[in-house]
């Protein structure tokens, strides 16, 4: 996967030019669009869907298969194998709620291999030119369906029907037989006819999937906004509250002594002085913030997200950890928190899976590149990691407000950095961490 990371810019510029590999798809569209949970859910059942069907097709040309001798030449069974092995894979990860672009591809190629070798592979005691697979080119119509619109989906149905019509009149050619006409008309409209109807029943379902992720994203930013507002009002409940209690108890009390200013009033007043500067620094807090403060507020931070988010443990323990006590600034922390919620935010709108994972480590060791005589920092990592689409590093917008300023120039300013990491259909990781590299080096 490419990797960006915030204060380095040449490497930025590197990563950026770099250009990532891409599975070929024949006949597909080239327009990829973002996938939300609801049109992954539906590829996941069009897997085990296509895999169903794979064992249908094998069951109806049971015969041809079984005939002893064959009609057709043994290298042409390479297909067979392929395309079982194939069905199989399909209905483990439709199973397992996984897709990728290299699980649904290879359909395309089976299926275009099966018909164009087809006459090449018919033999001397061939009794029929009729091949096998005949109805394959249902099967291959995953690929447009997962990967394209219905623009893919009608350039297959015209691949496929072609590649049928080579595959019968090059069998009758091959074997010395004349050509009917009627029965490869036939044949070819039939594959068309399914292939059209399974494309457009299963097209229509992905754009009310699309409309679905659509307003399951609204709806999740309104949820968002409105747990903003409900904590703000909450605040300034409870700061009215403060306010009530102190400060006016000090006014009403002053307002009843006569004469010089009782003990008691100053006492109230004092005490309404302290309440204040006590709010005042909880939202310009000017200590230090701890590590373990840090996590928790990671955690309040993400709560909207909650339902989806999983927490892990680090794996990576190459060096001792950090002391849950050490200090960061606040304003550090404040960035901090904002970009893991960022990371999270859009692993929600755009990843296209349900489950996000989350893990926190600390680290104390000297920073990199370093003489040995260094001493030794206290680091803190987040990570936000999903398995989804990904996206392209290269088309990466570095203009956007959620990017930019949210993410990466925050943490710049604070002397962090923000590393991430993502290749189509591969998923997304972004990693949080501070102090940055280059501050320490």
């Amino acid at each position: 996967m490419e990797q960006v990371r915030t204060g380095a810019t040449k490497d930025l510029a590197q990563s950026l030019r770099t250009t990532p590999w891409r599975f070929p798809l024949p006949l597909a569209s080239g327009q990829r669009h973002l996938a939300g949970p609801s049109s992954f859910g539906l590829i996941y059942a069009m897997e085990v869907f296509f895999s169903l069907l794979a064992v249908a097709i094998l069951f109806q040309a049971f015969i041809p298969l079984t005939t002893n001798p064959l009609n057709f030449a043994w290298w042409h069974t390479i297909f067979v194998a392929a395309f079982l092995f194939h069905a199989a894979w399909l209905i483990y990860v439709g199973l397992r709620r996984e897709y990728s672009a290299g699980s649904v591809a290879p359909a395309a190629y089976i299926t275009y291999g099966a018909y164009v070798f087809w006459p090449f592979a018919l033999t001397d005691n061939a009794y029929s030119a009729h091949p096998w697979c005949w109805l394959i080119g249902l099967y291959g119509m995953i690929v447009p369906l997962c990967m394209g619109g219905f623009k893919a989906i009608f350039l297959n149905v015209l691949g496929y029907s072609f590649a049928l019509s080579f595959a019968l009149i090059g069998g009758k050619l091959a074997l010395g037989l004349p050509v009917e006409w009627a029965e490869v008309g036939t044949q070819v409209f039939y594959l068309a006819t399914l292939a059209t109807m399974l494309g457009t029943v299963f097209g229509v379902a992905r754009i009310y999937a699309e409309r679905s992720d659509v307003f399951y994203a609204e709806t999740l930013a309104a949820q968002l906004q409105l747990t903003r507002t409900r904590d703000q009002s909450q605040d300034l409940q409870e700061f009215d509250k403060l306010v009530h209690d102190n400060v006016m108890a000090a006014l009403l009390d002053a307002s009843r002594s006569e004469g010089p200013i009782a003990d008691r009033t100053r006492a109230l007043a004092r005490r309404a002085i302290g309440v204040l500067e006590e709010e005042t620094n909880k939202v310009q807090p000017m200590r230090p913030v701890t590590f373990q403060e840090l996590t928790e507020q990671i955690a309040t931070g993400v709560y909207p997200w909650n339902s989806r988010l999983r927490f892990v443990s680090d794996d990576v323990e190459l060096f001792p950890k950090a002391n849950p006590s050490s200090p960061i600034p606040p304003e550090v922390a404040r960035a901090f928190t904002h970009a893991v919620t960022e990371a999270v935010s859009n692993s929600a709108r755009h990843s296209g899976t349900r489950t996000t994972q989350i893990s926190v480590r600390t680290e104390r060791r000297r920073p990199s590149g370093t003489a040995r005589t260094a001493d030794e920092v206290s680091y803190i990592y987040c990570t936000v990691t999903d398995h989804g689409q990904g996206f392209n590093m290269k088309n990466l917008d570095m203009r956007r407000m959620g990017v930019r300023v949210s993410m990466i120039r925050s943490m710049e300013e604070a002397g962090g950095q923000v590393t991430i990491k993502s290749a189509p259909y591969r998923g997304t990781e972004v990693t949080v961490q501070w102090p940055g590299e280059q501050d320490n080096a």
